[in-house]
């Protein structure tokens, strides 16, 4: 995951957070990692970054 503070920002005080256009909560960035199942009967890994607010929360985790 990207930075999202630097140095200087944690000695100002100021936080960088970004904010869903639709509900205003602020975004996190979360790794999913799905198991997919190859022809061999082997299991790979797809990872996908997925910025996640409120609104929509319920469509990830049930």
């Amino acid at each position: 995951m990207g930075k999202r503070q630097t140095f200087a920002d944690k000695i100002k005080k100021t936080k960088h957070t970004v904010s869903c256009d639709k509900c205003g909560s602020p975004i996190t960035p979360t790794l999913f990692m799905i198991a997919v199942k190859t022809g061999k009967g082997t299991y790979k890994y797809k990872k996908n970054m997925i910025n996640i607010c409120k609104c929509n929360h319920k469509e990830y985790y049930g």
